[in-house]
């Protein structure tokens, strides 16, 4: 296994020190590294275009392929390039960048072994959760089902960021809208996922939502636009397909066929989406438009270590302590050292991002009553905002750092 020691895309030693950094540039050279899921790709695409439109920072793209056999935890991976699949992904060469932006647990060794290449000169933020000590990284951007506790470089956001190319959406419109014109409004656009680790989608389900759906539509009218994904179960897009109500439009993934996901973000006037991926929440919720949240039900849990039952046992102790408001004890307080230190993985809570959505009125549970009015704030846009801010103050108090040095 590869440890900290600095090696290169090829695995050959590189020297200690490192060109170029002398004296830092006033605009930063930035690397987005992209992985192999679109929800993730997305959020990293689009901090590197807000900086690009708001502080004129150019972004370059390294795509980072993975090898899904690789059976080193990414605990122990260190600073290294282990789990990258070198056959795939072009070497990752000098000159290197002042910032390195990447997302998930497979990406936070590479962004380590990026920033040991440049002497720890490298701002690295890390979106997600990473499965190591959070001391490695300059910023770490997280969303509430994660249950990261608080740091000084941690920043939680409502969502995942999110940012749309308005043009494409425009686009999308024309193109789609021929289709469902004929259709009364208001139209719903109902976004449906699949099963995961931890939620269950199954022919019970399906009827579950067809039926709420149908309550829906009697009390809010029009019509509903259906696309299922590509990770829709085959017996579940059966029944909605077969059972829904009318009027609607219907679109059944398939791949290489034209999609109307995007014509519906820009058309529709509300939006029902299954809890399981929080991408589609936030893209739903990023135009600003009444959202509803389909619950689907947990799985229950398997067998699992005693490290992973002690961690859930004091995830949930805090969880609970933190929804009374109830201040840190010594318990909580073990239980995020823990954390940061990278000894605990909270398990994915979507209840907790579902909770924080409802709390600011960015979306409402379908099918059950509440109280709060929906936000008039476009939430997505002003936490990506703060964490490019972020971002620039670590910049500038890095180009005053090292032009005190230099003087």
């Amino acid at each position: 296994m590869q440890g900290s020691k600095a090696v290169d895309a090829e695995g050959v030693g590189l020297p200690s020190e490192r060109a170029g950094y002398s004296s830092l540039p006033p605009v930063p050279r930035i690397w987005l590294l992209l992985g192999e899921r679109y929800g993730d790709n997305a959020q990293v695409l689009a901090l590197g275009k807000t900086l690009s439109q708001d502080f004129g920072w150019p972004s370059e793209i390294k795509q980072i392929f993975y090898d899904a056999n690789c059976d080193v935890s990414f605990r122990e991976r260190g600073a290294s390039l282990v789990g990258v699949d070198k056959n795939r992904t072009k070497p990752l060469t000098p000159p290197w960048p002042d910032i390195v932006i990447a997302i998930g647990k497979s990406s936070a060794s590479v962004v380590r072994w990026i920033k040991e290449q440049t002497c720890d000169h490298a701002i690295s933020v890390q979106l997600g959760r990473p499965r190591t000590a959070y001391h490695h990284f300059d910023l770490l951007v997280t969303t509430p089902q994660f249950s990261m506790p608080p740091g000084d470089n941690v920043i939680r956001l409502s969502m995942p960021i999110t940012l749309h190319d308005e043009k494409k959406l425009a686009a999308e419109a024309e193109l789609w809208q021929q289709h469902f014109a004929h259709l009364p409004k208001p139209w719903t656009a109902v976004l449906v996922g699949g099963d995961t680790a931890q939620l269950s989608f199954d022919q019970d389900d399906a009827q579950n939502l067809v039926d709420q759906m149908s309550d829906y539509q009697r009390q809010v009218g029009g019509s509903l636009l259906v696309t299922t994904s590509p990770r829709t179960p085959a017996d579940v897009a059966d029944i909605l397909q077969g059972k829904m109500p009318n009027p609607h439009f219907f679109f059944r993934w398939a791949k290489d066929v034209p999609n109307p996901y995007y014509g519906f973000l820009a058309l529709a006037d509300n939006f029902i989406v299954t809890n399981d991926s929080v991408t589609m929440i936030a893209e739903a919720a990023d135009r600003a438009k009444p959202t509803y949240i389909y619950t689907l039900p947990r799985r229950e849990l398997g067998s699992t270590t005693w490290l992973n039952t002690v961690g859930r046992w004091l995830r949930l102790r805090r969880e609970r302590r933190k929804n009374i408001g109830s201040r840190r004890d010594m318990i909580d307080r073990l239980f995020d050292s823990m954390t940061h230190n990278g000894v605990l993985r909270p398990r994915n809570n979507v209840d907790w991002f579902e909770a924080t959505l409802y709390g600011q009125g960015i979306a409402r549970p379908l099918g059950r009553e509440t109280f709060r009015s929906w936000t008039t704030e476009r939430v997505t846009e002003i936490e990506r905002r703060i964490v490019t801010d972020r971002i620039r103050v670590l910049w500038e108090r890095r180009v005053l750092s090292s032009s005190a040095v230099a003087s």
